[in-house]
């Protein structure tokens, strides 16, 4: 017998993610659509990880307008991390219906209930099915 969590995490949509844009990669958009050289765009970049890291380190997150903020945060063994929320303008240029153009693993899901997919697994599953 499946768990309702495998049918869910099987039948869930979600976006198919490619290869990681760089650096160098994101450097080289910003100076084909600025004029600035990827030089001073990478040596800027840099200093902005630089800037993070050093109010990140004195306990002050950064707000950065249209990127979102950075914060630091520990855990029980006292190691710390960065905590990364996004601006409310990047997560709502993202969702602009028909703007994204990268693929979704079961697209035909979207918009369905936990019972929709559960139903699904069992049609497909009909020897381990999930009960209810």
């Amino acid at each position: 017998m499946a768990a309702m969590i495998e049918a869910i995490r099987a039948y869930s949509p979600r976006v198919k993610i490619g290869s990681t844009a760089d650096i160098f990669e994101v450097a080289n958009f910003i100076a084909g659509r600025s004029g600035i050289n990827e030089g001073a765009i990478l040596n800027v970049m840099s200093e902005l990880r630089e800037a993070i890291t050093f109010f990140n380190m004195a306990g002050r997150p950064v707000r950065l307008r249209g990127l979102g903020t950075f914060s630091p945060t520990i855990d029980l063994d006292g190691r710390f991390d960065i905590n990364h929320r996004p601006d409310k303008h990047l997560l709502s240029e993202i969702n602009i219906s028909g703007r994204f153009n990268g693929d979704i693993v079961n697209r035909d899901m979207l918009g369905k209930t936990a019972d929709d997919l559960v139903e699904r697994w069992n049609k497909e599953h009909p020897m381990d099915r999930v009960k209810k």
